[in-house]
């Protein structure tokens, strides 16, 4: 086929899927995931009230401060492994909601507005990256869930911004429980050595790693020393949210 007869053909393929998702769009309209109005998947009003991270910032791990210092009293007790980690909002409705019906109810379609808006945030955070790595699930729940979250938003992201994404270099070898109700400590130790490295392409590289929420950084920070120790240059952490 010509390359005209090519993207005519594509060009047809695009029109019959537009109409096909004006047609779905039509018959099942989109209803904001926080107040159900009908419209779009997080309505003007509820995006409103997203609550957006802001400085001042612990420069290392992101949490938040009363005043501008060097470092948080935890990242001077116990430093992380990472460059920084940020999010682009806090944890507060209607975020949580969104992440929910996201990861556990089956609502991929919520990845478009949750990565718009680390996007939007994206450019008062952003640092060196070569390659933007999800975190993983381990193979187990990933089976029982269906899909891996971090994945869905590391790939749209990686899209929106040009950045290569490699979604296999990382591995998850330790089926932790979940940290919702672990302590700090707990949460470090739950971790430790849950991740291990694949690929052989990430030496020298700078890795953005990419998750839903962040709470302690304990995740981040198993998923780190296992890149760091397999060549990475550095690693830093963005997420959605920040649970403080």
């Amino acid at each position: 086929m010509t390359q005209n007869g090519t993207m005519s053909t594509l060009s047809w393929q695009n029109r019959v899927k537009g109409l096909a998702n004006n047609f779905i769009n039509f018959v099942f309209p989109p209803r904001c995931v926080n107040c159900h109005a009908v419209g779009s998947l997080l309505c003007l009003e509820c995006r409103a009230q997203i609550e957006w991270l802001t400085e001042p910032l612990c420069p290392q791990c992101g949490r938040t401060l009363d005043e501008p210092q060097l470092l948080c009293r935890v990242c001077r007790k116990r430093p992380l492994p990472l460059t920084q980690i940020r999010a682009a909002t806090l944890f507060t409705e209607p975020i949580p909601k969104m992440i929910h019906n996201f990861k556990y109810n089956g609502q991929f379609g919520l990845s478009v507005p949750l990565v718009e808006v680390m996007v939007e945030a994206w450019s008062l955070w952003k640092t060196a990256v070569d390659v933007v790595i999800p975190i993983p699930l381990h193979p187990q729940r990933k089976k029982a869930r269906g899909y891996n979250q971090s994945a869905l938003l590391a790939k749209r992201f990686g899209k929106q911004l040009s950045l290569h994404v490699r979604e296999e270099s990382l591995c998850r070898v330790k089926n932790t429980p979940p940290q919702v109700n672990l302590n700090a400590i707990d949460r470090q130790n739950n971790m430790y050595q849950a991740f291990i490295v694949k690929d052989d392409m990430i030496d020298g590289q700078n890795i953005l790693l990419i998750d839903d929420v962040c709470t302690t950084g304990a995740t981040m920070a198993s998923a780190a020393e296992a890149l760091l120790a397999a060549g990475a240059k550095s690693v830093a952490g963005y997420c959605v949210a920040r649970a403080m």
